[in-house]
């Protein structure tokens, strides 16, 4: 998979522009301020329907337009898709080979991309929300099953923290709203469970390789329940839990346990690494973890993700970015930002498309 060009118009500081991408490894250079970024957002914006930097997409839109767009043509083992996303005042409308699609699900995936960026480093010391965001998303892109519990799940904990609000809970009825819960969440932990443990299958290979020391990274996934295999087992476990919590939730009226308060922590060499790595650590971590996912969706896919690195080499000394650069597969296309041609020189590939961009315009030299 790969992305042959995209267009932007009224995105950020983007009047109306278009890039092309080579398949193979991509420089953005210029200097900071200049929107290498916000390119990097709208092919994310592609893959996601999100962006990574802002809770209120409106933003992207440029200052005294009505919109913002994005068109990305991708390439992928099937053929040829035509993505297009509009931010409007109103909303969002997405669109697959000039054809609307309504629902989220039905768009995310058509570009698979896997996104470093520099707001990734508040990830150890952010809210488990902002973790289980992170998980969420990248396991929607493989997972259309995951995405219908997950926002089945959603809905019916909206609908017993509704009835846990009403001036008279009955304990039958609240048992119900609690058993609604059960089997998304057994599907969902399932899931969870299987993609932590390929992670941890990779995580310890590339931080050893980014680091140039042995060293053992896992992640490990804080589920609410103890069994994660047994659909019974879980089911019971899940029916005791919620049992014994039942009278705080009825004292804070709203539901205090569940796949919507877990978390995910990461170990490097048994020490958490929110509270005793640095930030050179913290960077190669996030890297490893970034990798692993490629590797992830490629087994899963039988096809790479495209790669998008944001200012990767801050922090980064010249032996940690030159075993970086040896890590990037050559079959995955790379689309990487940074300010310094010096960093440039150290990617010996004979596939490098340097972009030169400007007062948002980009030129190919």
């Amino acid at each position: 998979m790969y992305v042959e060009s995209i267009r932007v118009k009224n995105f950020r500081n983007y009047h109306n522009q278009t890039i092309n991408f080579k398949n193979g490894m991509n420089i953005l250079i210029g200097p900071n301020g200049i929107g290498k970024t916000n390119l990097l957002e709208a092919l994310y914006l592609l893959s996601t329907t999100r962006s990574h930097r802002n809770n209120d997409e409106k933003e992207i839109i440029k200052f005294n337009e009505e919109f913002a767009a994005v068109e990305g043509i991708v390439v992928n083992k099937f053929g040829t898709d035509k993505l297009d996303v509009i931010i409007h005042k109103r909303g969002k409308t997405l669109s697959v080979n000039n054809v609307l699609v309504k629902k989220n699900s039905e768009f995310i995936g058509k570009l698979n991309a896997v996104l470093f960026s520099p707001n990734d480093m508040d990830l150890f010391d952010s809210s488990p929300r902002d973790r289980r965001r992170l998980i969420d998303m990248e396991m929607g892109k493989l997972s259309r099953a995951y995405m219908f519990n997950l926002s089945n799940y959603l809905k019916y904990l909206k609908q017993r923290n509704a009835y846990l609000k009403q001036p008279k809970v009955d304990d039958v009825m609240l048992e119900t709203y609690t058993e609604l819960l059960f089997n998304p969440q057994i599907q969902i932990i399932k899931e969870r469970n299987s993609f932590i443990n390929s992670l941890n299958a990779y995580l310890s290979y590339f931080y050893s390789e980014i680091s140039g020391n042995k060293n053992k990274l896992q992640i490990v996934y804080k589920s609410f329940i103890k069994e994660k295999n047994n659909d019974e087992l879980m089911k019971k476990e899940m029916k005791k839990t919620y049992e014994s919590i039942k009278e705080r939730d009825l004292i804070l009226k709203q539901t205090n346990i569940g796949i919507h308060r877990e978390d995910y922590e990461f170990y490097l060499n048994n020490m958490n690494v929110s509270k005793y790595c640095s930030q050179g650590q913290k960077r190669m971590v996030i890297l490893a973890l970034k990798l692993s996912i490629v590797q992830i969706i490629y087994q899963i896919k039988r096809e790479y993700p495209i790669l998008l690195l944001d200012d990767v080499f801050s922090e980064l000394d010249g032996e940690h970015r030159i075993c970086l650069l040896r890590l990037l597969p050559n079959s995955v296309q790379t689309i990487i930002t940074t300010t310094d041609l010096r960093e440039v020189n150290l990617i010996r590939r004979q596939d490098v498309n340097v972009i030169k961009i400007g007062k948002g315009m980009m030129n190919n030299g």
